[in-house]
């Protein structure tokens, strides 16, 4: 079926060629000013073409050889609120005039890639936060998820220092879709133990979508997106590199990543290669207290935490005035330790120091994911045509000892506990239609096709096969330019084909030729709709107001129907349930902002009840299994998740801003009238960063920054679940640009946890062996940038 997409839109690509290359281009002629007519030397780019110029001194800017069509202009200064304005070239040259507004806030109105219709954010009716480069390399704590989680809303999910998943307002695993460049990722992110397979460094830019996005994306966007973009292409006859090097005190993590991008004559390329090795992580204590025992950490670290990773990427692809085509591999690569309690139960002897902060030593996973993705924008009769191709292949592979599940030392998979095989392949395609002045309209698809194979001596998810496909239409309308609605409609439907899985039974570590049924065959159909409408309304000026309403669902993932097996990424024996029903949601949530010259305050409730929502829950008999307690079993019960978070940052004078935000998530289970397992606690996040003119000719862009994080207690837990005390951590940093000749070189020195506090974290695995985080960690950053060639 894949071949046959692949095929068909080929020859569609193809054929768009030949048609599109008879065309005649026209020009834009345009200018940017500021509010009392005085030209600004501005950056203006035009998203779909991937093209940029720098206007003149006069503000006046020019774009040649553009065909009939709409387009999306982004623009930007210094000291000045961006714009986004849509254009349209019908047969003829056109003009275009934008005015900028004064700001001491960088306000992000960039092109929203999470929305189909690519424009700014004013116009989305949805709470959408834009991360740039910057951010993320300033906020890089060696995983991807990390770097969200101080956006008021975003919670990350822990297995110590080197795996992290990220929460949307208390939601994770199979409720929130990563998109990375238009391509579903898929690696068995159900588990609170398996991160995102995703390179820190080669992220350049991140919209996080907040509230129900299964209309655009499919089930899986039940609580949100998180959409990766790839860097802006550089202009024609520029190559840039870059070289940046990160260490870490706490668990001595040193990461390195080279990267190359440039566009030779409209061809676009771009490689990047990281390498990132850590130690034992470190804990502000030297020992906890598990089950009733008082165990011992040795040397205030926590044995087998160490791990290494390698990832590799390369883009090649061409940009026409026609859109562009490329084409990504990527592939990510990381062994990490376990801790040594985290399987069977911890005692003092497998606790005991093994000489090398290092080795990584058994238990412990290695995590292969390859990606090979297919990326089209296609200018057809005025209309922009997406398509996106995906190939992933994601290999998980955990090792223990056989013994510590009463498993032989002679059977055939040796030190192999588990083994998972992925291979997903995805088409996605969309056409953008613009309705004149009155907004656009877009209709597509997405579809994908997953294949699971497991193997080891243990067993938690059985071989299946899942095709999953959905129709969606959605429409912008504009009664005014400060007044827009949108809604749409989706339709989606599922297979899940789940074969029968016999564990073989050991007695006294032998064989004794018999099989357990683990599971039986599962074949599921499902068939279901979701719908959504809102509005984004911007009144006397400085106030903008969305609302959003949306229906969405989700379909029980395979680990739901079928899991029957020790899980010791969450130290229980998890049992599927193969009488699952869809899981729907009714979801609104109000987004109401005011921001002026020198202030910016946004408040974002939020609201959800969902029929039959998933999730697992203890049972009341222990599991026959070795290395387990408690059953527990996927259910379904009505529930609510309410809430909201508050975002606030004023800049009393230039270079000086205080940030805070806030967030909370209550929620219930409406059958036993308890909270939901891993709810985040309240927390809020103080910031001021001060921004220093030139001090130095060789010292440029230096700022400095201090923010306390403050979490409450978390008493409202599940039962059999942990309550968590609250804490208060320190964080505090400088950074710049360093001119040594002619070579700029940036900077940034910060410390997270600077009072060394003894905290846990409610969503961290490692809370269930009551153990703390990490302790103070110091963190050190270079980057290089270096302008092989430039512009002509």
């Amino acid at each position: 079926m894949v071949r046959h997409y692949i095929f068909i839109f080929s020859l569609f690509f193809l054929n768009t060629f030949s048609l599109e290359a008879q065309q005649t281009g026209f020009s834009l002629f345009g200018q940017v000013q500021d509010e009392d007519g005085s030209g600004l030397m501005a950056t203006i780019s035009i998203h779909e073409l991937g093209k940029g110029t720098l206007a003149d001194l006069d503000g006046n800017f020019t774009f040649k050889n553009l065909r009939p069509g709409s387009y999306h202009l982004h623009i930007t200064h210094v000291g000045y609120k961006s714009e986004n304005k849509n254009i349209f070239i019908q047969e003829g040259d056109s003009e275009v005039k934008i005015t900028l507004k004064e700001s001491a806030i960088q306000l992000e109105s960039l092109t929203i890639e999470a929305n189909p219709f690519k424009n700014g954010p004013l116009e989305q009716s949805q709470t959408i936060l834009v991360l740039d480069r910057d951010y993320l390399e300033r906020n890089n704590g060696g995983t991807f998820a990390n770097a969200l989680e101080k956006l008021p809303g975003i919670s990350t999910i822990n297995t110590g220092v080197g795996i992290a998943k990220p929460v949307i307002r208390g939601m994770s695993f199979n409720r929130i879709m990563i998109n990375d460049r238009g391509i579903k990722q898929e690696g068995q992110q159900w588990g609170a133990d398996h991160g995102l397979e995703i390179d820190p460094f080669d992220v350049d830019r991140v919209e996080v979508v907040k509230g129900p996005s299964s209309l655009l994306y499919g089930s899986d966007g039940m609580a949100g997106v998180i959409n990766i973009s790839p860097p802006a292409f550089k202009q024609n006859d520029e190559i840039e590199a870059s070289f940046t090097s990160m260490y870490r005190s706490n668990n001595d993590m040193f990461s390195n990543s080279i990267a190359i991008e440039g566009n030779e004559g409209d061809i676009i390329f771009g490689g990047r290669f990281t390498m990132q090795d850590f130690a034992d992580y470190r804990v502000p204590a030297n020992q906890f207290n598990y089950a009733g025992f008082i165990l011992p950490i040795n040397n205030n670290r926590l044995k087998n935490t160490a791990g290494r990773e390698r990832h590799f990427s390369t883009m090649a692809g061409v940009k026409k005035d026609w859109g562009y085509s490329t084409l990504t591999v990527s592939k990510f690569d990381q062994e990490a330790g376990i801790f040594a309690g985290a399987v069977g139960v911890p005692n003092s002897y497998n606790l005991r120091h093994d000489g090398d902060f290092r080795n990584i030593d058994i238990p412990k996973q290695s995590n292969q994911h390859l990606k090979v993705l297919w990326n089209n924008s296609i200018l057809i009769n005025g209309n922009w045509v997406e398509l996106d191709f995906g190939y992933q292949k994601n290999e998980r592979r955990e090792f223990s000892r056989p013994h510590t599940q009463e498993v032989g030392p002679d059977n055939p998979f040796g030190n192999l506990a588990l083994a998972l095989t992925l291979d997903v392949f995805t088409a996605n395609a969309r056409i953008n239609k613009t309705h004149g002045q009155k907004g656009q309209s877009i209709i597509g698809f997405n579809s994908q096709f997953s294949s699971n194979e497991q193997s080891g001596f243990e067993f938690l998810l059985p071989n299946f096969q899942s095709f999953q496909g959905g129709l969606f239409y959605f429409r912008e309308y504009k009664f005014s330019p400060n007044l827009i609605l949108n809604g749409g409609l989706r339709l989606d439907g599922a297979y899940h084909d789940i074969q029968e899985h016999l564990q073989p039974i050991f007695e006294r570590l032998r064989p004794t030729g018999e099989t357990d049924q683990r599971n039986p065959d599962i074949q599921k159909e499902f068939f279901n709709g979701s719908a959504s409408t809102g509005l984004s309304w911007v009144f006397s000026d400085n106030f903008n107001l969305k609302f959003n309403l949306g229906s969405a669902y989700r379909i029980p993932t395979p680990i739901e129907l079928s899991s029957n097996g020790v899980h010791h990424g969450n130290f229980r024996h998890e049992v599927g349930n193969a009488n699952l029903e869809r899981e729907r949601s009714y979801q609104s949530d109000i987004n109401l902002a005011y921001s002026s010259k020198r202030f910016l305050i946004s408040l974002s409730p939020f609201f959800g009840y969902y029929d039959g929502y998933i999730y697992l829950s203890p049972a009341a008999r222990f599991s026959p299994l070795p290395g387990s307690s408690i059953i527990w079993e996927y259910r379904q019960n009505n529930a609510i998740f309410t809430g909201g978070e508050l975002m606030s940052t004023f800049s009393p004078f230039k270079g000086f801003s205080i940030n805070f935000g806030a967030e909370y998530v209550y929620n219930k289970n409406l059958d036993t009238g308890l909270p939901l397992p891993l709810t985040p606690p309240f927390s809020a996040l103080t910031g001021i960063e001060y921004k220093l003119p030139e001090v130095a000719r060789l010292l440029d862009n230096l700022y400095f920054f201090a923010e306390v994080r403050h979490a409450e207690d978390q008493n409202r837990v599940d039962r059999n679940e942990r309550s968590t005390p609250g804490y208060t951590l320190l964080e505090a940093g400088l950074g710049g640009d360093i001119k040594i000749a002619k070579q700029e070189v940036k900077f940034q020195l910060s410390g997270q946890n600077l009072t060394n506090e003894v905290y846990f974290n409610h969503l961290s695995r490692y809370r269930l062996l009551n153990l703390p985080e990490q302790g103070r960690n110091i963190s050190f950053s270079l980057k290089v940038p270096i302008a092989v060639r430039n512009k002509n």
